[in-house]
């Protein structure tokens, strides 16, 4: 079934098509999206341990309240230098290297006086944007890959989201939560921690199932009456049979299912309005909360504009190279990029774990073959032990770090917003409704898994995350990395023989082909806060960390909204498009009043009510539902099953089964992404 205005992957174009792939793509426009080797853009260079840490510092600055008046205060300038330079780097060091087992620098700070005055310098820049805005650029990082040099970066920001809002948004949360009071939906495997009140896996677009409409016909108000049960049904647009060599996994899409957005127009004030229904958020019951939606998207849509970066559309000025690159390095230069060889350090450290054990590292001569060094006037056995000297040094040496380029200013503004550029088409935005869930009895919320936000269906191009309420739960923060390029061909050529391993400790990850070779590269973690709208583009892998109650004896919680953006650039099947599908809406809409549930009804469709699990939307008596149950023959019953009811209505059931089918196949995909992003890894050639 065409559609009459826009073309739909899996509808008018194949279900996996990507703009960016078409052949003579050169300069088409578009915004990243995944995170594997082959989707453009989602790529990032690796980024030198010593930058990362400045990564972190600037954000846990950026933290403390006033910041950005701080940061011009020299006294509290130097308490923070005095910090920064002598607090102990080892838990910042192991974020930085995740697991991959590369020794920590012993003397060389990582943090050095250069490096702070260059994150202060940084610093007093944001500053003064974020008096602008109220949007402080936190983990930012020109480091795309050399395909695609974007700017990767995280937005925060603790004061847009008004006290007025955010109390509007409790009051939605309690009411959401107050019609599940009898039947919470617990998210499934969350262990009856997580409930949703508002999730996209709830009544998704099924295709061969679900109703679609070519127009994007279904609006808000009168979604449930007038549009329930109408369009067909269609199946999948796929392409042919697999190729070997495909460039991007066909498992990365689901041939079944995708989630939902919601469609907004820009108003001629700019602000945004929906224009369908929220899936899973009822139109009529829940206005208030609509309008309370809209503008936490307004507020969200500035840091959209600022996480969001393409091959067309990247930002050139927004993050300058932090740091000099590593020099080539030959074995005539090697003892030029490490630290000097101090017999004292070497005594020291014996003294303290015991001798060094150089046995893998061959002597040059055989005991009887040393010679005496005249021109140096050292004997035999003095040349012998200078090299032994230098071959434990190898073991213990600590990396000369890069240091510093001369910081230069640079803008942060976007050069064109998401209204103008999209005044015309609006956007299209997934919305999720949660609510975690902590009791004496379940204390602890475990970690995250690494993932980015759905499948390539729904086209997710950046995330907004509203935390809303916090309640006697620990702090907790959201990890970020990015998948990198197996190849790094820029770094190879500056790669000598044999000499990967300065290269290792400076980027904090094995070079050759092993254990912590993974590519991946880190790029930290940030708190989040009650209040705190955090925002990101989905090319950023994220995983939430773990946190429990405070006080062990109470109840506690963690609420917060999630906003998907989907690529406006490229329109998806929308709620515009697919009626609302929760039969028990249209039950409630077309049967719920109190005269039909007296009696006027009729009693075949009465029936076929209570068998749906819709007692609840026309609230029968008891008498009454006693008297109704089982009183029609089957074959009665069947017509009414085939005539009664418009077709494209899910059960809460039927609904529940979907969600745990397509919770299956995205568990599977991440599982699958993880796997592929683990077994992927550098394997530098020896030249």
């Amino acid at each position: 079934m065409a559609s009459t205005l826009h073309k739909y992957p899996g509808i008018d174009l194949p279900l996996r098509y990507l703009v960016q792939n078409e052949e003579g793509g050169a300069g088409i426009e578009f915004y990243r999206c995944g995170s594997f080797e082959a989707a453009a853009g989602s790529l990032s260079e690796l980024i030198q341990v010593r930058e990362v840490a400045m990564l972190l510092l600037m954000d846990r600055l950026t933290d403390k309240p006033n910041w950005h008046k701080k940061v011009f205060d020299e006294a509290i300038v130097a308490k923070w230098r005095h910090e920064a330079l002598t607090q102990d780097e080892t838990t910042m060091y192991e974020e930085i290297v995740a697991g991959k087992n590369i020794p920590m620098p012993q003397r060389t700070r990582i943090i050095n006086e250069a490096t702070f005055d260059y994150c202060i310098a940084e610093l007093k820049c944001k500053a003064a944007y974020f008096e602008e805005t109220g949007l402080v650029f936190t983990l930012n990082s020109s480091q795309g890959s050399a395909e695609y040099p974007c700017f990767n970066t995280a937005i925060k920001a603790d004061s847009l989201v008004n006290n007025e809002l955010q109390q509007g948004l409790k009051a939605a949360f309690e009411k959401l939560r107050a019609e599940q009071a009898a039947e919470p939906d617990w998210h499934p495997g969350s262990n009856d921690m997580v409930q949703d009140l508002v999730h996209p896996s709830m009544y998704p677009f099924v295709y061969g199932e679900s109703r679609f409409i070519p127009e994007e016909a279904v609006r808000v108000v009168d979604a449930v009456e007038r549009w329930s049960g109408k369009g067909e049904t269609v199946q999948a647009l796929l392409e042919g049979d697999e190729e070997e060599g495909e460039l991007i996994d066909r498992d990365y899409w689901s041939k079944k299912y995708q989630w939902l957005p919601a469609n907004l127009a820009f108003q001629d004030d700019g602000s945004v309005r929906f224009t369908s229904y929220v899936n899973n958020l009822h139109p009529q019951k829940h206005t208030e909360t609509y309008r309370l939606l809209e503008k936490l998207i307004d507020t969200a849509i500035p840091t959209w504009e600022h996480v969001l970066s393409g091959k067309a559309i990247t930002p050139s000025s927004n993050a300058p190279e932090r740091l000099e690159q590593p020099p080539r390095v030959y074995e005539e230069n090697e003892d030029d990029v490490w630290e000097k060889l101090d017999p004292v350090v070497i005594a020291e450290h014996e003294a303290e774990d015991g001798p060094i054990d150089y046995s893998e590292r061959e002597l040059p001569c055989d005991d009887d073959e040393w010679e005496d060094d005249e021109e140096m006037g050292l004997t035999a056995a003095e040349v012998k032990e200078q090299e032994i000297q230098r071959l434990k040094w190898k073991d213990i040496r600590d990396p000369t770090l890069m240091e510093p380029l001369e910081f230069e200013p640079h803008t942060y503004k976007v050069e064109q917003t998401l209204r103008e550029r999209f005044k015309d088409t609006g956007l299209q935005v997934i919305v999720k409704m949660a609510s975690i869930e902590l009791t004496p009895e379940n204390p602890d919320f475990p970690m995250g898994g690494w993932h980015i936000e759905g499948q390539m269906n729904e086209h997710i191009v950046a995330t907004a995350l509203y935390y809303l309420d916090s309640e006697n739960v620990t702090p907790s923060e959201l990890s970020f990395r990015m998948a990198t390029s197996s190849q790094q061909d820029g770094l190879q050529s500056r790669v000598a023989q044999n000499m990967d391993t300065l290269y290792q400790r400076i980027y904090g990850t094995n070079l050759s082909w092993g254990p912590g070779s993974e590519t991946v590269q880190t790029y930290g973690s940030v708190a989040t806060p009650e209040g705190r709208l955090l925002a990101f583009p989905n090319v950023f892998q994220h995983r939430v960390s773990s946190f429990s109650l405070q006080d062990r004896t109470k109840p506690g919680h963690r609420r917060f909204v999630a906003l998907w953006l989907v690529d406006p650039l490229r329109r998806v099947v929308s709620t515009a498009n697919v009626p609302p599908q929760q039969f028990n809406w249209w039950a409630e809409a077309v049967f719920g009043n109190e005269a039909k549930t007296a009696g006027e009804m009729p009693p075949e469709v009465f029936q076929l009510l209570l068998e749906k699990g819709a007692d609840k939307a026309v609230k029968p008596s008891e008498e009454l539902l006693q008297s109704m149950r089982n009183r029609l023959p089957a074959e009665v019953m069947e017509m009414v099953r085939r005539e009664a009811v418009p077709g494209g209505l899910m059960t809460a059931e039927q609904a529940r089964q979907h969600r745990l089918a397509l919770m299956e196949e995205r568990s599977a995909f991440v599982r699958t992404s993880e796997k592929k992003a683990w077994k992927n890894r550098y394997s530098f050639c020896e030249h």
